[in-house]
């Protein structure tokens, strides 16, 4: 099999390459380059009968999608919503994606999550400025020991992060997509589990941190608004290392700049790569360069998917992880 890899990073392509032992691959930096080879390509052989390996964040539209030897997109993960799964459908191309669940990834999300909770606890930005002027003992933080949590999302991610918080003692309140079975909660070992539709409003004013590990849906999207932020705890933070649409970007800027929102700590942005002239870093945010799932033990987790979805599939026809079969 032809496999194009469009990843930006070549530490992560490395770690990828020996997964896909077999194949005829190459690897691209970014999305303008693979369109450069397609062209001059003219469907040369190596380009024949192509399956495209990318990034989260890489728009793959028409302009990938017209051209008629891709036969496979898998997802570097488990976000999908830059490929435009109505074109790829109608083209017949198959779409895989490689989800969190008992994974590398789904920890390491959480990990971040966790670095993000204890960083806004503790005013990360306040004793770095602190440090820049020479400030002993100041900022004054505070402890994350009986807070209460809203983690939107129970998946993989959502899951590992009430483990992680379970020495806290935390208050957790979880909300998944479908209504959870009864006893499910308990199961979970938190306070509440209901659902993103009926319950985000009535259990946000109570919210101490909010943490978005959600996939982006019509129903998800701008989650976070001018209404929801209305409706936190005054000094509440938001972290997310969901997808960047699950929040109303001026509506995240107003509530820091009221006091409303103490802080956000934010591993995915708008526009990617996030510049440090963006205007969100005038406030109390913490940022990361959509490096949640960025750890070796991850991104070895992650190709392995990679590579299984795609021997399966060309081996038996076997459509594990597809996310778009039923749309074929």
């Amino acid at each position: 099999m032809n496999i194009a890899v469009i990843l930006r990073s070549r530490e992560m392509y490395d770690i990828l390459k020996p997964f896909l032992a077999g194949h005829n691959v190459r690897h691209y930096s970014n999305k303008e380059d693979f369109l450069i080879w397609i062209k001059e390509s003219n469907c040369a052989k190596d380009a024949e009968n192509l399956a495209l390996i990318v990034n989260a964040g890489i728009p793959i539209g028409e302009d990938v999608l017209s051209f008629p030897n891709i036969k496979a997109i898998q997802q570097f993960g488990i976000g999908y919503e830059n490929v435009d799964i109505n074109y790829a459908s109608k083209k017949g191309i198959l779409v895989f994606n490689a989800p969190t669940t008992g994974t590398f990834n789904a920890v390491s999300v959480a990990e971040l999550s966790l670095f993000f909770i204890l960083a806004l606890a503790r005013d990360y930005n306040g004793c770095v400025d602190s440090i820049n002027h020479a400030i002993a003992n100041r900022p004054m933080g505070s402890s994350i020991t009986n807070k209460k949590f809203v983690i939107v999302g129970l998946g993989g991610i959502g899951q590992e992060l009430i483990k992680i918080l379970k020495p806290f003692n935390p208050e957790i309140y979880g909300l998944k997509h479908s209504k959870p079975d009864a006893g499910y909660a308990e199961k979970l070992g938190i306070k509440f589990a209901g659902t993103v539709d009926e319950d985000f409003k009535k259990i946000l004013p109570s919210a101490d941190y909010v943490i978005l590990a959600v996939p982006l849906e019509k129903n998800t999207e701008n989650l976070i608004n001018g209404e929801t932020v209305d409706l936190m705890k005054k000094g509440a933070c938001i972290v997310n290392v969901g997808r960047a649409g699950l929040i109303n970007k001026d509506s995240l800027i107003k509530g820091l700049k009221s006091g409303k929102i103490k802080g956000a700590g934010l591993d995915v942005f708008w526009e990617e790569p996030v510049h440090i002239s963006d205007e969100i870093f005038h406030f109390n945010v913490i940022a990361t360069p959509h490096i949640g799932g960025a750890t070796f033990e991850s991104i070895e987790d992650i190709s392995r998917i990679c590579a299984q979805n795609i021997n399966r599939w060309i081996d038996n026809g076997d459509l594990t992880n597809c996310v778009n079969k039923d749309l074929l």
